[in-house]
């Protein structure tokens, strides 16, 4: 049965439940990108701000505008567009009636709206690009891959953009009525549109999922931890699942509904949306429900202490030797930028602080259980590493900010890099400690 042969109120009931459901969905949308952004600027403020932020208020703006398109497509023009016609009835409408009107006016949206969403869903895939960047910084055999998202990505996107405009020419011809222009120029329903936009859209997620994927299984993370990040950066999968959904349900249901095309833009629109955010609001999150937890048990104890107790921590800045006991040996953590590790990049994990992940000498990724930090403030936590060939130890420190690779001196105190035994940090600090027996580093 296809709309026109519903009654108004089967039409009235069916466009309220999809109202309830878009803006159900479009609320839900903005209290996971507030929680994002309240999350970035309490870590970093604002003028730390990274382009995926900018992206992704680029991308609020688009689905916004989509489910507000989609709103007025199924209430205001009653779902229709230039489909799910015979040739007869083409020919009997008569140009001057409303049903005529609201046909045009729907083909129109079906067009604003497809190209609303794609736009939405790439820039998305920018977002992920960009953290992806900032995560894989230094690493040499990932920096190859990153080119090749900021090429594929707007390549894509202006192909899909080129196939939604040139699918059908004149333009114009896309709203046309009678006499039938044809699949192709039929928006809510073309064959060659929504099949390319599913095939670019699964492809660049799988190239996105080859990124992060291949490290966390590669890493000696605990199997908790690995499972986690392997369940956060799989979401692309059910991005894929519900693309072909959508294009599926287009392409058998969209000639006797043609607002199908709606109803599925904006489901996959939602999923897409709160996925890419996931990663800046799972920490927030983890750190309310912990904190949430520990009032409830009573009180705090243990590692889940304010600040960093139990983990031999302070604020980078303060005066280690006043935490610590005064006398002892020194010994300095030294930026290296270009060592930086993927997984170690401070307030960019899903648990809120680095994994100390180190390089062995045969240059897999080995790693073990980072410093958990409870305040998202520059909090170090210090570890213990073994210090070239004096026999003797000296400590380094991770922070919650570019964690990665620290290259110690050799014992020529030449200056010149060593092996990847240890962890760095972005800020030059000195510490002192007086337990000078201590042969492990702490881990969380």
């Amino acid at each position: 049965m296809d709309i026109v042969s519903r009654t108004p109120d089967e039409v009235k009931a069916e466009a309220a439940r999809f109202v309830r459901e878009a803006w159900g969905l479009q609320g839900a949308a903005y209290i996971v990108v507030i929680l994002r952004y309240f999350s970035r600027i309490r870590q970093l403020g604002w003028r730390k701000l990274a382009l995926d932020d900018f992206f992704m208020f680029g991308a609020l703006l688009s689905y916004t505008a989509e489910t507000t398109l989609a709103h007025f497509l199924v209430t205001t023009w009653h779902g229709l567009a230039n489909n799910a016609m015979t040739e007869q009835e083409r020919i009997l409408l008569d140009p001057q009636s409303e049903e005529y009107r609201l046909r045009i006016i729907g083909s129109k949206a079906h067009v604003a709206g497809l190209l609303l969403y794609t736009t939405l869903l790439w820039l998305l895939k920018a977002c992920w690009s960009v953290y992806y960047a900032r995560l894989t910084v230094g690493v040499h055999n990932m920096r190859n891959w990153i080119i090749g998202a900021y090429i594929m990505m707007p390549a894509t996107y202006m192909a899909c953009v080129c196939v939604a405009v040139f699918k059908c020419v004149p333009f114009e011809k896309q709203w046309q009525i009678y006499p039938d222009p044809g699949n192709n120029c039929t928006p809510a329903v073309s064959v060659v549109q929504t099949v390319f936009v599913m095939v670019m859209n699964t492809i660049t997620d799988f190239y996105l999922l080859a990124i992060p994927l291949p490290m966390v299984w590669k890493s000696n993370l605990t199997w908790r931890k690995k499972f986690f990040l392997l369940l956060m950066f799989s979401g692309g999968f059910i991005e894929m699942a519900f693309g072909i959904l959508r294009c599926v349900c287009i392409l058998t249901l969209g000639d006797t509904d043609p607002a199908q095309s709606g109803y599925w833009s904006v489901r996959e629109s939602f999923v897409s949306f709160v996925l890419t955010n996931m990663p800046m609001v799972y920490p927030l999150v983890r750190r309310f429900l912990e904190k949430s937890i520990i009032s409830l048990s009573g009180g705090t104890s243990g590692n889940h202490k304010a600040g960093v107790s139990g983990q031999h921590g302070f604020p980078l800045g303060s005066n280690p030797g006043s935490h610590i006991g005064k006398g002892g040996p020194r010994s300095r953590v030294v930026i290296s930028k270009a060592s930086r590790h993927p997984l170690t990049v401070g307030n960019d994990t899903i648990w809120g602080s680095e994994e100390n992940i180190v390089t062995s000498d045969d240059g897999k990724t080995v790693g073990g259980s980072g410093s958990s930090t409870a305040s998202s403030k520059d909090i170090a936590t210090m570890g213990v590493m073994p210090q070239g060939s004096g026999g003797g130890h000296r400590r380094t420190t991770s922070a919650e900010r570019g964690a990665g690779l620290i290259q110690p001196q050799n014992s020529g105190g030449s200056g010149k890099r060593g092996k990847q035994n240890g962890i760095i940090v972005t800020h030059e600090v000195t510490v002192t400690e007086d337990r000078q027996d201590v042969s492990t580093a702490r881990r969380w």
